[in-house]
């Protein structure tokens, strides 16, 4: 199992902006049968070093995204996103289970 973050770091006055167009590109997957992602956003209303809205969630297994699996709403949206922010990453981390733990531990 693995935690996948996307990081969009934008200005202050766009912060709820990108956390509404990562909301419909999460969506869009989740109707694809991705796992339910939840939207934050770090420095807006709480302290931090810079401006970021975070989309995060789980999948099995990490494998290429083709784009003919790409939904049309994150072709539309994505777009509209990369106007609005500085920088877009991607971390990937894997969940330590119980099972992984006693296995590799």
């Amino acid at each position: 199992m693995f935690l996948v973050r996307r990081v969009c770091r934008t200005e202050r006055v766009n912060a709820w902006k990108v956390a509404n167009l990562l909301t419909k590109i999460c969506n869009a997957y989740e109707e694809n049968g991705r796992d339910k992602a939840t939207i934050y956003i770090g420095g807006a209303g709480t302290p931090a070093a810079e401006i970021t809205v975070c989309a995060e969630w789980t999948q099995e297994t990490i494998a290429a995204n083709r784009m003919p699996n790409v939904p049309s709403a994150v072709k539309e949206n994505a777009p509209k996103l990369m106007e609005l922010i500085q920088s877009y990453d991607i971390e990937f981390f894997e969940i330590a289970t119980e099972d992984k733990i006693e296995e590799r531990g």
